[in-house]
């Protein structure tokens, strides 16, 4: 038996098979799982995996349909408390309390913790060992603006452990700017659009106009509400080269507008490089908020051949803006938002660095 040989199976005798033949979502999950020595991983399909143990506790595992390994954790939250709650945040407490109990942990690890503003307020990273979604009675989630969250688990009403922590994109996802920027490429490519709740709006009966109003961000110019009119076919969003700016509204906003344009954009990534891709422009506008962005628009100049504007994707639970500078062809418009849109994007800005004077620029 030769020497690759022998290494192989004293590896499989001792069930820790190398993680390097998946595919991981982060330099950060294929760290931890190599500290762990998970096995195996390459032959999890799509979908939840709770087969893995800590010390003792369960963890979570998570694989996207992609088959790359997209989370990995210790076992904190019932699915129904995860429907409910922002699931960016699970991820991160589950993943980070499971790093902070890792006896192996790499220095990598180790290096990228130590910047990272995670206080202990009640209990230690050892007390998630003993928590699970079982003998947990109660777990809460408070949020200060822009700034922290704060979760407590408590047992028999009795509180156990505490946590506060920054909130910041991140260290939330595990990824630095670099990653961040090359998993939101990824994702966008591979993006299919799907099925939505559609709005159900209280519309007045005696005019043929409604705005459905909503809310403004930073600045009264960047809003978001919807303008809708009545047709002979029932409430529609308005879709006319005779409003143009209540249809450029309703089109970079809503999934509801009845055109497809299609979107050139350009991402504008660390080191002053950049990459371009075309894809519908709803496609970014659901992913994005599939992620709980919340989108405002506004208009910064407009002329007889185009306008340009600014979208933001706003997502304070988690500390980032996307930076979406538009312009849009007015032959677009008049054709019904069947046409071109040009975008230059800038990603996972931090909420905190965005103040007014960047609409002053």
């Amino acid at each position: 038996m030769n020497k690759t040989l022998m290494t192989m199976t004293l590896l499989l005798l001792m069930g820790i098979m190398p993680v390097g033949a998946a595919d991981f979502a982060s330099k950060r999950l294929q760290s931890i799982a190599m500290s762990l020595r998970l096995s195996g991983l390459d032959t999890l399909h799509s979908g939840t995996h709770h087969q893995y143990r800590y010390r003792g506790h369960q963890l979570c595992v998570r694989v996207n349909k992609n088959r790359e390994i997209e989370h990995i954790g210790l076992l904190l939250f019932s699915q129904q408390y995860r429907n409910a709650a922002t699931p960016m945040i699970c991820d991160f407490l589950e993943r980070n309390l499971l790093e902070r109990n890792i006896t192996a942990l790499d220095e990598e690890l180790k290096f990228q913790q130590r910047g990272e503003h995670v206080y202990f307020v009640k209990g230690t990273a050892s007390t998630a060992l003993t928590l699970d979604t079982i003998n947990v009675s109660g777990i809460s989630e408070d949020w200060i603006e822009f700034k922290t969250y704060r979760v407590t688990w408590s047992r028999n009403g009795k509180e156990v452990l505490r946590v506060t922590f920054d909130i910041d994109c991140q260290m939330l996802l595990g990824c630095n700017s670099i990653e961040l920027e090359e998993h939101f490429i990824k994702r966008l490519k591979r993006y299919e659009s799907h099925g939505y709740d559609i709005k159900k709006w209280e519309f007045p009966k005696h005019t043929n106009v409604y705005v459905a109003a909503g809310d403004t961000f930073l600045i009264k110019e960047m809003r978001n509400e919807l303008f809708y009119e009545r047709g002979k076919a029932g409430w529609h969003l308005t879709n006319d080269k005779e409003h143009v700016t209540k249809s450029l509204n309703n089109m970079l906003l809503s999934l509801e507008f009845e055109g497809n344009p299609q979107l050139e954009l350009t991402l504008d990534k660390f080191g002053y490089v950049s990459e371009t891709i075309s894809l519908p422009y709803k496609n970014w506008l659901q992913m994005c908020l599939d992620d709980g962005c919340t989108p405002f628009f506004g208009i910064k100049e407009r002329t007889d051949s185009h306008y340009k504007g600014t979208i933001l994707m706003a997502n304070p639970k988690c500390g980032y803006v996307h930076l979406l500078s538009v312009d849009i062809p007015i032959d677009t418009i008049k054709n019904y938002g069947n046409g071109k849109i040009y975008g230059r994007l800038y990603v996972y800005n931090p909420m905190h660095n965005l103040s007014k004077d960047y609409f002053k620029q």
